[in-house]
């Protein structure tokens, strides 16, 4: 959700470092302006694997619930409607197995909640459709496979990052301005939820990543590399990377500070592996006309059994 007032201090910390060195380093590959008219606040992304070089995203609340099609080059190649969802406040766009279902699917989160006030989040599933295929293909609709009501063990949270894995696991991080981002499990589930089911998120513990107003490190986002092994989560400003571990909380690869994002984004919010060792990363308008698409190289992770 946009937070207009954090962007006063942009100008005077998008050049601060971390706080201490890392081994993980970021190379800026390329950025674009997102094309797509009604594409104005780019809150989560995830690539397309039915078509390479796509990426699926969605705007952020008082939008129909709607996934737009783009590329690294911010070209406007449609959208598909998400039929029975709602957009309350969608903020993260994860991608993971299926379960029963053949394919991957997509896992748009209902999440936000600024006020933190929602008696219930919602994460959806659909099975990731064929991408449309330019600026007028908008017609389309895709059915749900699953929409799973979900509360907080202790009351409610505002969150913008959701992270699934390649075993079906969900991680909600949520988004807070003054304490540590607290990391929150969803339970398996075997079948989808009967009508009035609400599913009890586990809470894992808070991420080592040092909040901090002034510096925009307040978390927008997240996501899980190919193999498994490794956690991303950035901030208006920085990345952090952490190892996943079973169901333990994530240990952290980089300083609590994070890697200084190498470029301004309007008003970062959504990030994405599209392979090992590179991410893409959209942004709302924020003050600017447009948002944007960039991708980043991700250099000195370190390699684990499962990496390929």
């Amino acid at each position: 959700m946009r937070t207009p007032f954090v962007f006063l201090a942009w100008g005077l910390v998008a050049g601060h470092a971390a706080a201490a060195q890392s081994p993980v380093t970021l190379q800026l590959v390329d950025t674009a302006d997102l094309q797509a008219p009604r594409l104005i606040e780019s809150s989560g992304v995830t690539p397309s694997t039915r078509r390479p070089g796509v990426f699926w995203t969605h705007n952020d609340s008082g939008d129909e619930p709607r996934l737009y099609a783009t590329d690294s080059a911010g070209d406007d190649l449609g959208s598909i409607l998400v039929a029975g969802a709602r957009n309350v406040d969608w903020e993260d766009l994860g991608a993971g197995p299926c379960g029963d279902l053949a394919g991957r699917c997509l896992y748009p989160a209902d999440i936000g909640d600024n006020r933190r006030g929602r008696r219930q989040i919602v994460l959806y599933r659909l099975v990731e459709p064929e991408p449309p295929r330019g600026p007028s293909d908008t017609l389309r609709s895709v059915p749900l496979a699953s929409a799973t009501a979900l509360r907080y063990p202790d009351h409610p949270h505002d969150a913008e990052a959701v992270a699934v894995d390649p075993a079906g696991r969900v991680l909600v991080i949520t988004k807070e301005f003054f304490g540590r981002a607290g990391v929150y499990r969803a339970p398996p589930r075997g079948r989808p939820q009967r009508a009035g089911e609400v599913d009890t998120l586990r809470f894992v513990g808070q991420l080592d990543l040092a909040p901090s107003l002034a510096r925009l490190r307040i978390v927008t986002g997240a996501a899980v590399s190919p193999d498994g092994a490794t956690l991303a989560v950035r901030t208006y400003s920085t990345l952090h990377f952490f190892r996943l571990r079973g169901d333990s909380l994530p240990a952290p690869l980089t300083p609590e500070g994070g890697l200084s994002i190498p470029f301004v984004e309007p008003q970062g919010e959504g990030v994405a592996f599209v392979t090992p060792h590179l991410l893409v990363l959209t942004s709302e308008r924020g003050n600017g006309p447009r948002g944007t698409v960039t991708r980043v190289r991700v250099s000195g992770l370190p390699r684990t059994s499962r990496s390929p």
